[in-house]
Order: C-alpha cells, then sequence, then structure tokens
C-alpha cells in the first residue's frame, strides 16, 4: 500500500508508505500513476513500465501461492530459506496491518484477472 500527496494540479508530488498530511489518498503501488512518477513519463520507458508493473503484480501472486500452500499444509513457511521466511512474514505483518484498506478500498473484478 502506497500514499500519496499531490500539487495543486492533482499530480503526484510524493509518495510514502505511511500516511502524512490531513487527506492521505492511498494508491496502487503498481498503478500506471505511481509507475510513471517513479520513472518519469518519457514514451520510451513504457516497455519498462510494463515490466515493473507486471512484477509487482506476479510478486503478489507468488506470495498468494505460498500462503494457500502453506495453508493447505503442502509446504511450511520452514521449508524456506531465512531469508525469504522474513519477507514472507514481513509481507504478511504489513498486509494485516493495513487489512482495514482492504474493507474501504474492494477490489474491483477487474484487479483480480
Amino acid at each position: 500500500m502506497a500514499f500519496v500527496k499531490r500539487d495543486e494540479t492533482g499530480a503526484i508530488e510524493a509518495i510514502t508508505l505511511t500516511p502524512t498530511g490531513d487527506k492521505p489518498e492511498v494508491v496502487d503501488p503498481t498503478s500506471g500513476e505511481v509507475i510513471t512518477f517513479l520513472f518519469g513519463g518519457d514514451p520510451q520507458e513504457g516497455a519498462q513500465e510494463s515490466w515493473i508493473t507486471a512484477d509487482l503484480s506476479l510478486a503478489r501472486v507468488v506470495e498468494d501461492v505460498v500462503d494457500v500452500l502453506i495453508k493447505k499444509k503442502l509446504i511450511e513457511i520452514t521449508d524456506f530459506p531465512i531469508p525469504a521466511q522474513q519477507k514472507l512474514i514481513s509481507r504478511r505483518g504489513k498486509r494485516n496491518d493495513y487489512g482495514y484498506l482492504t474493507e474501504l478500498f474492494p477490489e474491483d473484478e477487474e484487479d483480480e484477472e
């Protein structure tokens, strides 16, 4: 989850991982607008943005697959190397910390494809 600060024209001015300001706006960190802010608006970078967006989406899919396999007891968290365990546990904690946001901003059917 990411939060943005916008300028007077509505363009992204800053991105943070924690809410700041009076009205923090939650954005999907894989959105085109965020990727464009991070990597610039150069049309030649469109392919790079596409790859980054795809990688971020795939990372989420892999995380979900790991969760399903653990829930079905097909693998255990201890089957992974320690650094991978730490990353998985950290991500799970962050998801839980921001779980209330999923109730405020439910995913669209398009996001599930």
